[in-house]
């Protein structure tokens, strides 16, 4: 009788009971400070910084922070700062040793291995041509979540700024 009652209980947790989900919002997680954007003659400066001290990430996973102007239907997506879990970073220092710094950087500012106890500032400076859109633009903040395969996973959003110059 009590082994009809735990096959039935079992059963009832089985089909009726949802799996817990992992919830990685990295809101709070992720800090960036402005220290310089403005426009320099025909470029546009932008100094950042940005605080990742904390960030959980997955041993299979990989975390692209990719700042990003948009501004309507113009937007330009700049060099992502790729966070890698443990197995992923193995993976890249052998595409790194076997194939050099250009493949396995694909075009990254930055590739760093997670560490979440760790404090780390990364300083992101870039100068790009600047194009009469960019006056109104804002900066945002796009963090891509890639599985082992660099598929991505989840997509995140953060609003750094409104209007870039004035």
């Amino acid at each position: 009788m009590r082994t009809t009652l735990y096959i039935l209980i079992s059963l009832f947790a089985v089909l009726f009971c949802r799996a817990q989900e992992l919830s990685s919002d990295y809101r709070g997680m992720i800090y960036v400070k402005e220290n310089c954007v403005e426009q320099q003659g025909d470029n546009l400066l932008l100094d950042l910084e940005i605080d990742l001290s904390g960030l959980p990430v997955g041993r299979y996973q990989s975390l692209a922070l990719v700042p990003m102007l948009r501004d309507g239907r113009d937007s330009l997506m700049l060099q992502p700062i790729v966070v890698n879990g443990a197995n992923k970073q193995k993976m890249y220092e052998r595409t790194l040793a076997f194939k050099g710094k250009t493949v396995a950087d694909d075009g990254a500012y930055l590739v760093i291995k997670n560490k979440p106890t760790r404090l780390r500032e990364i300083a992101y400076r870039k100068e790009i041509p600047f194009q009469p859109w960019m006056k109104g633009a804002e900066l945002v903040l796009v963090g891509q979540l890639k599985d082992y395969d660099g598929i991505t996973q989840q997509v995140y959003m953060n609003v750094l700024t409104d209007n870039l110059i004035f």
